[in-house]
């Protein structure tokens, strides 16, 4: 009986450090998906910012071919 209680409480601390180490490897992999180098970071500004003046010229070409037109 002694025995038992000693292995279900070594088991309890087993899976206690078991889930500690697993929430720690998962907020390492977390932090390593997330971060963002620079390169890629300045590319995605400059992608957003190409996007914005393709659609600021689109919209303002469509709106004077609307005034030429009427």
């Amino acid at each position: 009986m002694r025995r038992e209680v000693y292995d279900r409480t070594k088991n309890e601390i087993e899976q206690q450090m078991a889930r500690h180490n697993l929430q720690k490897d998962m907020a390492e992999d977390y932090e390593t998906s997330v971060r963002v180098s620079p390169a890629d970071h300045v590319r995605d500004i400059k992608a957003q910012s190409l996007g914005l003046i393709v659609f600021l010229v689109l919209l303002i070409g469509g709106f004077g071919l609307a005034v030429w037109l009427y």
